[in-house]
């Protein structure tokens, strides 16, 4: 009998510059001293009942070393903070005024999952994360004022399935953001079919920026809800944020034709914005899959991202229409996109790597164009 490893990846989906790190660094002053409230959140994802993971406690990096910030010591179902529901790790910890470069979340044992058919199984933490869940930040704490600080798992794009025979094992391998709540904006709304008017529910929705080299990355997902709205919050301020969705809804699936907003730029004076849309349902659709070279070992995870050149008033760019983790098996690795609009698209993967120290480098493969026609899965394989 063949059983599967699975490895749990929480993976960034924000400009590289807040990728996990060890390092990172922080300048206190003695000039007085501050307070900070850090809360944790996370995104919805399916497939999994639960998420559970033992946080021991919450610090930060100062002059003098780690500073503890809170010690919840409990145990948190990261799939119960959705929705605008968060739960509060350290409240009013004093620290020296001064600017900050790094947190880390303390994990302790139990951590476990409870799959979708109802079975709980360990999720090991492994060697390289005893120390703690490290992430990079850029806070300034002023003396006298409290600093609201949000963590976000981003569990949406976090699920690595790995045949490796009878272990059954899964792995924690996370990178995580925060953000200063007062540094952060959201944009909302509601999505529809173009021909009923009724609510497209489970939609998946992303929030997209582009980098320095002009590429889409992914800052914040979500799905819609029962009603068809969605909201997405804990943008920072300061940048530009587009709305992207290729709905995919349905017992039997039924695609949409992707829509992307035009780019909403949020700032302190402006910080919401609403985006909603009519989808039309797509007349045909097929797929894409492949394999990925060579084969990611233990320490990485890989993601495939599907993307579709689409219209906004600032002309045509390539958007993210369609993110999924790959799956690692006995002789292969493979990825499948299998319901999308029949159309041209392209294909990248992006490879994260543990490294010995505990820092994560990522690499990508090259962009390779997919043409998906009526009923068929369109082959293209990626290097990495």
């Amino acid at each position: 009998m063949r059983f599967l490893r699975r490895m749990f990846v929480i993976s960034v989906g924000l400009a590289a510059a807040i990728f996990l790190a060890c390092g990172g660094s922080s300048s206190t002053s003695a000039n007085g001293t501050g307070a900070m409230n850090v809360h944790l959140v996370d995104g919805p994802i399916a497939g999994y009942q639960e998420i559970n993971l033992h946080i021991q406690t919450v610090q930060i990096l100062g002059d003098g070393g780690w500073v503890t910030l809170g010690t919840p010591d409990r145990t948190v179902n990261l799939l119960d903070l959705v929705g605008g529901v968060s739960e509060t790790l350290a409240m009013g910890a004093t620290l020296p005024a001064g600017h900050y470069g790094q947190m880390r979340l303390v994990l302790g044992s139990g951590n476990t999952l409870r799959l979708a058919d109802g079975s709980l199984q360990p999720l090991t933490v492994p060697s390289g994360m005893q120390s703690g869940v490290k992430l990079v930040v850029s806070f300034d704490v002023a003396a006298g004022t409290t600093k609201d600080v949000w963590i976000d798992f981003d569990a949406a794009h976090s699920i690595q399935v790995v045949q490796a025979g009878a272990s059954g094992q899964y792995l924690l391998r996370p990178t995580i953001r925060a953000f200063d709540r007062l540094a952060t904006g959201s944009i909302h709304g509601t999505f529809t079919d173009a021909a009923t008017a009724q609510p497209l529910v489970g939609a998946r929705v992303y929030a997209e920026g582009f980098d320095g080299t002009g590429a889409a990355f992914i800052a914040r997902s979500t799905v819609t809800d029962s009603m068809g709205a969605y909201t997405l919050d804990l943008l920072p301020v300061g940048a530009t944020f587009h709305v992207v969705s290729q709905p995919v809804v349905g017992a039997t699936p039924v695609a949409y034709a992707a829509k992307a907003s035009d780019g909403f730029a949020l700032s302190a004076t402006l910080p919401v914005f609403t985006y909603s849309a009519a989808f039309t349902a797509a007349p045909a659709a097929g797929g894409v899959g492949g394999n990925l070279t060579p084969i990611a070992t233990a320490s990485q995870s890989d993601r495939v991202q599907l993307l579709q050149t689409l219209t906004t008033s600032a002309g045509d760019r390539p958007f993210i229409v369609q993110s999924t983790m790959a799956t690692v098996g006995v002789a292969a690795e493979t990825y499948a996109f299998p319901t999308i609009p029949v159309g041209t698209y392209t294909v990248q993967a992006l490879r994260s790597t543990l490294n010995a120290d505990g820092s994560v480098s990522t690499s990508q493969s090259a962009a390779q164009p997919a043409t998906v026609t009526l009923g068929v899965t369109a082959a293209v394989n990626l290097g990495l």
